[in-house]
């Protein structure tokens, strides 16, 4: 094999590799401005996005402090959320209370009316509210005359009740 053969090959194998390389370079350099206009674009997404995550928290916490039950309701009166002195019957005295407070065109179930007192009481509980006592405190009250019953629960659906007319205050 001649030495100028090898010569010629290697010249033309780092004059081929002299090209890539300028090609290369010349396409990271038009990546390099393409990467700086992305970034100069997510930056201004980034900015707007985050000013308007800012103004929806804003107006969500505005419409939850509408909607939320605080001390008083909409009519002006006080609402108790203290839990009932006592060893025994806390629960049954606290469904008592949310019921008293349903509007008489309200349908009562035990899941809705067990929902609300683990809602509103559930954090200061020892135990967790059970829906068969809440059941059983309403079949006593519909037996007392205090709801009335409007459907009789089977297997599949639960009982529901309707504060009697006579229970309203005036």
């Amino acid at each position: 094999m001649s030495s100028q053969l090898s010569i010629d090959r290697v010249l033309a194998g780092l004059h081929g590799r002299i090209e890539h390389h300028k090609r290369q370079e010349a396409f990271h350099t038009a990546q390099e401005v393409f990467h700086q206009q992305e970034k100069v674009r997510h930056a201004a997404e980034l900015v707007l996005v985050q000013e308007r995550c800012e103004a929806f928290q804003k107006a969500a916490e505005a419409v939850a402090g509408l909607v939320e039950v605080g001390p008083e309701d909409a009519v002006g009166k006080v609402v108790d959320d203290s839990i009932p002195p006592g060893i025994g019957a806390i629960v049954s005295r606290l469904v008592a209370r949310v019921v008293a407070e349903k509007g008489l065109d309200e349908e009562l179930g035990a899941n809705a009316i067990a929902w609300e007192v683990k809602k509103r009481y559930g954090d200061r509980l020892k135990k967790p509210v059970r829906v068969r006592a809440v059941a059983a405190k309403l079949r006593r009250m519909a037996r007392s005359g205090s709801l009335i019953q409007l459907r009789e629960g089977r297997a599949f659906y639960e009982a529901l009740y309707r504060r009697a007319p006579d229970d309203a205050e005036d």
